[in-house]
């Protein structure tokens, strides 16, 4: 048996040992994989195992929810902090010396530690910005979400941001096509492609685009 083969064999007789204890399910990434696909791309999902572990099953401790099931985007990959570790060190009093503590947090219980937090978690990103900009941006998907921005829309609310009051005054072309975006003068410069921008385009109109 080759040497890489013998090794995957090995994993896998590894793998299926130390999950016995979960549900598997099918891995979705490599389904569609042929013979000479996963000779060649070992799948970084399941290892090569063609199995993974149900996402039901990959659990918040915190909430008690599933890490892996994101409001309609559903995946076999856990979102979040997974199986984290932390040792409590010599002389630790609220840790034990030598003990190691396993868990896994999910987005939305680490969203909400970190508005608990006294001192804000540094934020990195395409455009590095503090937390109070992070956190706006999130209200702001919540808020679009939930029907925010569209009732803004139908109101011709400027709905560049949350809850503006400003008459919208602009609407936003994306890719040559009309959105529902508007904005008001006061927040024009928020729009990246300010050239994007025409007059207002209201509901009763959009049949005519």
């Amino acid at each position: 048996m080759p040497p890489h083969i013998l090794r995957r064999h090995l994993f896998c007789k590894n793998f299926m040992k130390n999950n016995k204890k979960y549900n598997m399910v099918a891995c979705d990434f490599c389904k569609s994989y042929d013979d000479k696909a996963r000779y060649f791309n070992e799948c970084s999902q399941c290892n090569g195992t063609r199995i993974v572990r149900d996402p039901k099953d990959i659990l918040c401790n915190m909430c008690g929810e599933s890490m892996c099931m994101l409001n309609s985007h559903n995946s076999q990959s856990p979102y979040g902090l997974y199986e984290a570790n932390v040792m409590g060190q010599y002389n630790s009093y609220h840790l034990f010396d030598l003990t190691t503590y396993k868990f896994s947090i999910c987005e939305k219980c680490l969203r909400v530690m970190f508005n608990q937090f006294k001192i804000k978690p540094e934020v990195f990103g395409i455009e590095d910005g503090n937390f109070e900009e992070d956190q706006e941006a999130y209200e702001y998907r919540l808020w679009c979400d939930n029907g925010g921005h569209h009732k803004a829309y139908l109101e011709r609310k400027c709905n560049i941001i949350k809850d503006c009051n400003n008459i919208a005054e602009y609407s936003e072309l994306v890719n040559g096509e009309f959105s529902e975006s508007c904005c008001c003068e006061e927040h024009k410069s928020k729009i990246f492609f300010t050239e994007n921008l025409i007059k207002f385009v209201c509901n009763e109109l959009k049949p005519f685009l």
